[in-house]
């Protein structure tokens, strides 16, 4: 590999960035659960968290096309320590409000590192490497997923100072993930003479319109926000289990830690089915393998909205479902990293970014439009899959046939 320490830094320090992120999200989504027992509530939660990649993802893009990619990931780091001390703040407090105006900021500091963490991947590989690296990187991702999720739902929510000691440890391991980053090498910046501007409405018309000029990309950033979409809708969904209105059952009677380790643990099945597709992919993309990855998360997913609803039937529904992402999620990464041009690589992550979360806002909103028309929470899965459907025919439409990263980067 072309900066292989570099690139082990950055797994590193991604891993170390997920774990936190899904502890600290998971626990306020429990918290938020169980504090009110409503689905508002923890809408509440995650739309606070998505904001903040729709105001500042393309600036954020910008920023990492003008500085050098190392620099913004370790400033986005230490950003993420003075988080993590203010969420130990609310958490010893038991401050329910700030704890909100702290997701905010969390979701603030996680736009910002995006771009420029996404961005160095190409500058450390060559395109023949980059989806085999693609694959590595996601696996690092969900392994953080699935101990940071996991880890969320065991410590009592009516134990402030326990979650306010939670909230330390996370301010230190985000100290520790800033101190890794710190020991990768500095690649001069693409674009050090670019303009920075916040626009974000007007940015993301443009962003789009560039990516329209490019064939397959503006499909592969549309492609990757729908699957943030459902994701955000199976989030809510799998919590939504263990809830219930007043005076009924929930239909799954598990304990919250017990649950969250079943969240955490489809990420093992993403892992793998990432894996697979980085090492099965080179520097040709084909458009088969996203639109086959496409088909089999809809089947999961439809298949959890139909079977009857115990945890080890909906956790195989949905693992299949994950498996299938690696599919999906590899080559259209790998598209819209490769694509533009290269002092326009962040800009488009960026703008990527932000549609990703523009759909994320969507889909969580969209859970309070659906339970108003009735849809009970498998019929949730049930609207995903159907989104899925739709992915699949927009890339087998859009997407060429075959992508050879080795010659896309070339002109600005």
């Amino acid at each position: 590999m072309k900066h292989a320490r570099s690139f082990r830094l950055l797994v590193l320090t991604q891993f170390l960035t997920v774990f936190n992120d899904n502890l600290f999200k998971q626990t306020v989504l429990l918290l938020a659960v169980g504090a009110a027992g409503s689905i508002s509530t923890q809408s509440l939660a995650s739309a606070l968290f998505s904001i903040p990649f729709v105001l500042f993802a393309v600036v954020a893009g910008d920023c990492a096309d003008r500085f050098p990619k190392r620099n913004m990931v370790v400033a986005s780091k230490w950003a993420e320590a003075m988080v993590m001390l203010g969420a130990a703040a609310a958490l010893f407090s038991g401050n329910f409000n700030a704890l909100f105006v702290v997701v905010f900021f969390m979701g603030m500091q996680s736009a910002f590192l995006g771009p420029a963490k996404y961005g160095s991947l190409p500058e450390l590989t060559t395109a023949d490497e980059l989806p085999r690296a693609n694959g590595l990187f996601q696996a690092s991702v969900l392994v953080g997923i699935l101990i940071g999720t996991g880890s969320a739902g065991h410590v009592p929510a009516d134990r402030p100072d326990l979650l306010g000691f939670l909230g330390l440890a996370m301010a230190f391991i985000a100290v520790i993930g800033a101190m890794v980053a710190q020991r990768m090498k500095t690649i001069p910046p693409a674009a050090p003479k670019k303009r920075i501007r916040f626009d974000p409405v007007r940015r993301l018309f443009t962003g789009l319109a560039d990516a329209h000029r490019i064939p397959g990309l503006l499909a592969a950033i549309i492609g990757h926000a729908c699957f943030w979409m459902c994701g955000s809708l199976m989030l809510l969904a799998w919590n939504e289990f263990l809830t219930a209105p007043e005076g009924e059952q929930p239909l799954i009677d598990v304990d919250p830690g017990t649950w969250s380790i079943g969240l955490a643990s489809l990420s093992l099945f993403m892992a793998v089915g990432a894996m697979v597709a980085g090492w099965r992919l080179h520097q040709r993309i084909p458009r088969w393998m996203p639109v086959f990855g496409a088909l089999g998360m809809a089947g999961g997913f439809a298949f959890a909205g139909f079977v009857d609803p115990q945890p080890w039937n909906l956790f195989l529904c949905l693992g299949a479902a994950s498996f299938f992402s690696g599919f999906y999620l590899i080559p259209l990464r790998s598209l819209m990293q490769k694509l533009p041009p290269p002092k326009r690589i962040g800009a488009t992550l960026g703008t990527g970014q932000m549609l990703d979360f523009l759909l994320i806002s969507l889909g969580t909103a969209s859970r309070l439009w659906l339970q108003d028309l009735g849809f009970g929470t498998q019929a949730v899965l049930i609207f995903a899959a159907g989104v899925f459907v739709v992915a699949a025919f927009m890339l087998s439409r859009f997407l060429p046939r075959y992508t050879d990263l080795s010659v896309v980067q070339s002109a600005d």
